[in-house]
């Protein structure tokens, strides 16, 4: 995570995360500007497709939970 936050400190990416307590946690030199009117937008977790790795399977099971509900 903190080198995708040095890439938005130098000015090189933006990023769109969920809300809640991101500016709680973000450093002194960044800001999070709350979105307003924007429609909900669907979410994709790419990876390599022979990638058989446990925290990739643990990390896309995570995220379905999140976003979906427990099935």
């Amino acid at each position: 995570m903190e080198d995708k936050l040095e890439l938005i400190a130098a000015g090189e990416a933006v990023a769109i995360v969920p809300g809640g307590e991101i500016g709680v946690r973000l450093r002194p030199d960044l800001t999070a500007i709350p979105l307003a009117g924007v429609a909900p937008s669907h979410v994709v977790v790419v990876s390599r497709a022979e990638d058989r790795s446990r925290l990739v399977a643990a990390f896309r099971k995570y995220a379905q939970v999140m976003l979906t509900g427990p099935e």
